[in-house]
């Protein structure tokens, strides 16, 4: 069974430059991204003993239109709440420049046992090529695995 690296991220654009990152990391992990947290937490809970790292971003925009209704994508802070009523299994980072969404998560994950980082965003999409990279890099060593 191949590992996952799983993302919530609802920007087109990091999105992007967070597969750039992936390929440089490497092909031992698939990928796989959300970009709203009810399909992240059905995936989660078919596939959580697959995952090798969560990264979540917190504000994933206001509601939408799917199939002609309107769609809540949540929060990443509903996944974290997820997370936390679950055995951790992996390594979790939060990346998302709302503080106060961020400090919440955190709070989650910590009352329910999970370890994780936070890298904050910066500028455009360098922060992914930099901070995130350096991150997911430091997380998926060897010796940080659970």
């Amino acid at each position: 069974m191949r590992r996952v690296i799983a993302i919530l991220e609802d920007d087109p654009r990091r999105t992007e430059a967070m597969r750039e990152v992936l390929k440089q990391i490497g092909s031992e992990y698939d990928h796989r991204f959300f970009d709203n947290a009810p399909e992240t937490i059905a995936w989660l809970e078919e596939h959580m003993d697959e995952v090798a790292l969560l990264s979540l971003d917190h504000d994933l925009g206001g509601n939408r239109s799917r199939k002609g209704e309107i769609f809540d994508p949540g929060t990443g802070r509903d996944v974290a709440e997820y997370l936390a009523a679950q055995s951790r299994v992996c390594p979790t980072m939060i990346h998302s420049n709302n503080y106060p969404g961020v400090l919440g998560m955190c709070r989650v994950l910590e009352d329910g046992g999970w370890k994780f980082s936070c890298v904050v965003p910066y500028g455009d999409v360098e922060w992914i090529r930099e901070t995130w990279a350096r991150e997911v890099g430091k997380i998926m060593r060897p010796k940080n695995r659970p």
